[in-house]
């Protein structure tokens, strides 16, 4: 598929979807394998990945997949000082979506070189392929982006071992599936001196 072809139909499905909400609180800390993202002003998001330890991999405009800081994740331009960093949560709660694989992809990304374009291979594709391990994704935006969310989102939400557990002995039913996610603000863990 062509460039513009492809880009206009990017901006047509940008316009007719419903968003996830964005809630201001409660905070939820980050946890290994969830995606980022920092608003970059009205209607512009940025994205990555977070791998632990206060560390965030993304693709930036310079083309290099780095791992950055929570100040460093927001690109030039931008002030951390009067802006969040959100990550996705699973329906209406505040339960982070995350999975070792996808940091484990972002990782092994690390100081590579990829040829950036702010239309057709940015951050978002970038996030993508972590989340779905297809670098040549057809992604390009954030709405699209949510979009792959929302459908690997029963995969980014585990239940723990002991509840399934309880739920197998006790016969419960397993809960519908959530057909939304939201994005949450984050707090890092500050690091003890």
């Amino acid at each position: 598929m062509k460039k513009s072809s492809r880009f206009l139909r990017m901006l047509r499905k940008n316009f007719k979807r419903k968003r996830p909400k964005t809630h201001s609180s409660p905070d939820v800390f980050p946890v290994k394998g969830c995606v980022l993202k920092c608003n970059l002003g009205v209607v512009l998001e940025h994205t990555g990945l977070y791998i632990g330890d206060g560390k965030i991999v993304s693709l930036n405009r310079h083309s290099q997949i780095r791992i950055e800081n929570e100040r460093s994740f927001f690109p030039p331009g931008t002030n951390p000082e009067s802006n969040r960093i959100y990550t996705a949560c699973y329906g209406k709660t505040d339960e982070v979506l995350s999975s070792s694989a996808i940091a484990l992809r972002a990782r092994k990304k690390v100081n590579q070189q990829t040829p950036y374009n702010v239309l057709f291979n940015n951050c978002h594709r970038f996030t993508t392929g972590c989340i779905t391990g297809d670098f040549e994704n057809d992604v390009v935006s954030f709405s699209q982006l949510e979009e792959v969310i929302l459908a690997h989102q029963e995969k980014l939400h585990k239940m723990p071992w002991w509840l399934r557990l309880k739920n197998f002995i006790l016969r419960i039913p397993a809960p519908e599936p959530a057909n939304t996610f939201n994005w949450r603000p984050v707090k890092f863990k500050k690091k003890k001196d």
